[in-house]
């Protein structure tokens, strides 16, 4: 009696699902791995599902340390010994941004054949976006990065006290006497000489000292003359002519104290992550000496990228396998070659100097998701409709 409820049960279930017509049954989109396809009775479409590749766009800055002309001299003239002694340079790693772009996956290409007219849609980048339907995707180009430079420029340190006006020669007049024979008279005839003597290297020291001494002078009169009422400017002109002023009193003291000049480079480093749970290569090399430098470079120590993949104890990975053995078991069709598209799987990536963690990031990387496949029979209906994710390979929507 059991038997013959669950049979009337089963075939009523049967009679509520929709039934495919003759017509239906004879239409079909296959999809098919373009390494496993010799040959094609129908008109082919080829399209390929994305793969990660990470980019890594690094800021290096460069502090170089340049002694003042007249370093040797603060002590005496200013009373300070907080002063650049030698000239140096060394780098710093400064920022780390991860980021990612999608390229074709030449293994994860596919070859659609089908019997009907079945409209397909591509990006610019040949991503499938959509079929028999219209995404409203944007395509967004974010690999606009400069170009990596890895030649280290000589900076010439004695420029930039060029322009600072210390005079460094001084007017000597001296009077000499000529012998001049008139009529086998001699008479010694005075001649005033003028000389240009170059200055000693203390003494242009301390001019520029006093010169210093007058600017902080005339600072503080301006703030006293101010305070006492007098007409002095005010506001925003006084607030500029103290501006100026400490300008240029930086300007001079840097000729004793020195002076630190800082600049920054960028470069950008794109690594393809492959299917494994976990990879770690060298991006780079660094050292503080030449800053940052090729994989290959002995100059430095080697900068990690590291990338483990997160999924959830392969759960969506055993469940697939599981599935598999069944049908192996069963000695069932596989009826899954439909269109292909990827299960989403993320990873850690992390960039390591010397043991330590800079940076780090989560993203999704395509190469590390599962393949799935639509049922085909999905497909034997005209209407049937499907968006994807094109930069990520994965379903948006299936109607």
């Amino acid at each position: 009696m059991k038997t013959n409820i669950f049979k009337i049960s089963a075939l009523a279930a049967a009679l509520m699902l929709p039934q495919l017509s003759e017509a239906q049954k004879n239409l079909f989109v296959k999809v098919e791995n373009i390494n496993n396809v010799s040959s094609v009775k129908y008109n082919p479409v080829v399209y390929s599902l994305p793969k990660t590749v990470l980019s890594v766009k690094v800021t290096a800055v460069n502090e170089i340390s340049v002694k003042g002309p007249y370093s040797q001299y603060a002590q005496k003239y200013l009373g300070t010994d907080e002063v650049i002694n030698s000239n140096s340079s060394s780098w710093s790693i400064s920022r780390v941004e991860i980021s990612s772009y999608p390229v074709k996956d030449s293994l994860r290409t596919f070859v659609v054949e089908s019997n009907y007219p079945c409209a397909m849609n591509f990006t610019c980048n040949g991503f499938l976006e959509s079929v028999n339907t219209t995404s409203d995707y944007k395509e967004d180009d974010r690999r606009n990065f400069e170009s990596n430079n890895f030649q280290t420029d000589n900076f010439q340190g004695g420029k930039i006290f060029q322009d600072i006006n210390v005079n460094r020669y001084e007017t000597v007049f001296d009077t000499v006497l000529h012998v001049i024979d008139a009529d086998s008279v001699f008479t010694a005839v005075p001649t005033q000489r003028t000389q240009m003597i170059r200055k000693s290297l203390d003494e242009q020291a301390q001019e520029l000292a006093n010169q210093i001494f007058v600017l902080r002078d005339d600072r503080k009169a301006l703030l006293v003359g101010e305070s006492d009422g007098k007409s002095m400017p005010s506001g925003e002109a006084l607030k500029f002519m103290i501006e100026q002023l400490n300008k240029l009193e930086e300007k001079y003291m840097s000729m004793f104290i020195g002076k630190k000049i800082y600049r920054e480079k960028t470069y950008v480093f794109d690594f393809e992550p492959d299917k494994t749970e976990h990879t770690q290569n060298i991006l780079f090399k660094f050292s503080p000496e030449y800053g940052i430098q090729t994989r290959t470079s002995l100059k430095g120590n080697p900068v990690m990228i590291d990338v483990t993949n997160l999924m959830d104890g392969n759960v969506e990975t055993a469940f697939n396998e599981t599935q598999k053995t069944l049908r192996r078991r069963e000695k069932a069709s596989n009826q899954d070659n439909g269109f292909a598209y990827l299960s989403p799987a993320n990873g850690k990536v992390k960039i390591i100097r010397n043991g330590s963690v800079i940076s780090e990031k989560v993203l999704n990387i395509s190469q590390m998701g599962l393949i799935r496949y639509l049922p085909q029979n999905l497909m034997q209906n005209q209407n049937f409709k499907m968006e994807l994710y094109p930069d990520k390979g994965t379903l948006k929507s299936l109607n």
